[in-house]
């Protein structure tokens, strides 16, 4: 009985009709031994770990490698030089960065859902087309080498590599923009180090401006020459902080809205698992929020800088004999290993250490807004923030075990190698 109802669920889940239901459940019922290849065993992947589809079989290829590599090319420089081919054929104007990003939209529509959204839906569009188009092109162009590299043999195989490479691109491009928010402020400030920076942000965000003669912070004052001026970007209240506009976050954040949205089709399609639906969801409802304008400044940390380790999870995941392609695991063990380690570091430093500090500052802002605040926009908006990020908190919690967990896990299995070799 219990044999039927696991292969009566998933081959529901699977779309077989009636008939072939029913012909494999006699065939499983009779052997429980049966291939790999007959179970429908359900995968569990993330954002960053794309789920091997669950076709038992291939269709023969009808075109040749070359063909394939020709038209992953194509795909991918259309999707490469998007932004001008765009503009030619009129879907874009012109002046649509201007137009869009250089002033936040209308106060009066802050207090709404959706109004300052409005305008944004061609390019929000175009970001979705450009993930596809991405993701498809990477899957025909490693077509080119299906014949020559294992890890490209099957079309399961290439669509893993694919929606990888899709990952890595977008996310690196997302983290990239945020260090470049950071390095223009740290410019801006003309701060010595990094160090002065840190304590000088650390202080605009607990106490206020605390320069003093003799102090590094002396430079930074106010026109008149009386005491220090609050950074730009770390303006002393919290209704300011939380009300910043950033043009360039304005769009990283539309840019993330269309990405995690593309993310989520996919998680539903590939069956990722309901804690990467539940992620996606809860990204694309605070970044399409994030456009009236509100939370840019925490933002370029939460939506940017630490997308950078994200990334390198998108290249380890590529490694992992379940979630991944075991011919990479295989064929570069080393190289698996000098990643993954790069990936632990970088995200108990982004995730582990500078994301619950921002996290705190930035309830503790929001807190400040909802007691007595009345220019508030929206207190069920600022009540849902702080609910979204609360709940991606919990999440770098469970991931962070998960880490710590496979890495014990690994350094056992290589201690037992080491051992197993001296004896």
């Amino acid at each position: 009985w219990i044999l039927n109802a696991y292969v009566s669920r998933c081959y529901r889940g699977r779309g077989r009709t009636s008939a072939s239901w029913k012909s494999s459940k006699s065939s499983l019922a009779a052997s429980r031994t049966s291939s790999t290849g007959q179970s429908c065993k359900r995968r569990r992947s993330g954002t960053l770990q794309p789920k091997r589809t669950q076709n038992a079989s291939l269709q023969k290829a009808k075109m040749t490698p070359l063909q394939e590599g020709l038209l992953g090319t194509i795909i991918i420089a259309i999707a490469i030089w998007s932004e001008p081919l765009a503009i030619k054929i009129g879907y874009l104007d012109e002046d649509f960065t201007s137009r869009l990003f250089d002033a936040a939209p209308p106060a009066e529509t802050w207090g709404t859902m959706f109004a300052p959204a409005r305008g944004f839906e061609r390019y929000i569009a175009y970001e979705m087309l450009r993930a596809l188009a991405t993701h498809l092109g990477a899957f025909y162009l490693l077509g080119a080498v299906r014949d020559k590299w294992a890890a490209a043999k099957t079309a399961d195989k290439r669509q893993i590599l694919s929606r990888g490479v899709m990952n890595v691109l977008f996310l690196a491009a997302c983290g990239y923009r945020g260090l470049m928010m950071w390095r223009g402020w740290y410019v801006e400030a003309g701060w010595p180090s990094i160090p002065a920076a840190l304590q000088h942000v650390h202080s605009a965000l607990t106490v206020g401006c605390t320069a003093t003669e003799g102090n590094w912070m002396t430079f930074w004052k106010s026109s008149d020459g009386t005491g220090c001026a609050p950074l730009r970007f770390v303006p002393q209240t919290a209704h300011e902080r939380l009300y910043d506009y950033d043009a360039d976050f304005q769009r990283l954040s539309v840019v993330m809205f269309a990405f995690q949205w593309k993310n989520l089709l996919d998680s539903v399609y590939f069956d990722d698992g309901l804690i990467f639906v539940i992620h996606h969801s809860v990204v694309i409802v605070v970044s399409l929020f994030a456009l009236h304008p509100f939370s840019h400044l925490y933002g370029s940390f939460f939506f940017g800088v630490s997308e950078v380790s994200t990334t390198v999870l998108a290249v380890v995941a590529l490694f992992d004999a379940e979630h991944g392609v075991e011919e990479l695991e295989r064929d570069f063990p080393n190289t698996r290993l000098v990643i993954g380690g790069v990936f632990a570091v970088s995200f108990f430093i982004v995730r582990g250490i500078i994301w619950p500090y921002l996290t705190y500052f930035y309830c503790r802002d929001g807190f400040r807004i909802l007691d007595n605040d009345p220019d508030i926009h929206s207190r069920f908006l600022v009540k849902l923030f702080m609910g979204g990020l609360l709940t991606l908190s919990v999440m770098q919690v469970i991931w962070l075990g998960q880490i710590v967990l496979k890495l014990r896990e690994e350094l056992g299995g290589m201690l037992s190698s080491s051992k197993a070799k001296a004896a």
